[in-house]
């Protein structure tokens, strides 16, 4: 019974014995991916703002823009980069399945902004 308590800041052995995820980030790493995220995002909205940049290159920079924040904000906010592997293919597998499926539903209906439609 004194093992299902462990003190603050230190796994139990049990969580250590059941292969749990290790550890996670400091204050000072989710201050930087806070910052790193806030930087991103401005340059995601000064994206739009220059005029002259091709439609393409201004889709795929965004898009580009927007997978890095979707990694920081799932690693580490949502800790997927602490744990386990098991928990990381549970995320992704079905992540992947629903990206497929976006995009043979955009490919269905001609949705894709990158090719030209026929008139």
């Amino acid at each position: 019974m004194a093992d299902t308590h462990a003190v603050a800041g230190q796994p139990s052995q049990g969580a250590q014995d059941q292969g749990h995820g290790g550890g996670h980030a400091t204050v000072k790493t989710y201050v930087q991916v806070a910052i790193a995220l806030a930087l991103i995002t401005g340059v995601e909205v000064a994206t739009l703002y220059i005029p002259g940049i091709p439609n393409p290159v201004l889709v795929i920079s965004l898009l580009l823009m927007s997978a890095v924040k979707f990694y920081l904000v799932v690693g580490f906010f949502m800790h997927l980069k602490y744990d386990h592997q098991i928990m990381r293919a549970l995320f992704v597998g079905p992540l992947l399945i629903a990206v497929a499926i976006i995009l043979a539903v955009m490919a269905l209906f001609s949705a894709f902004l990158l090719l030209p439609r026929p008139h």
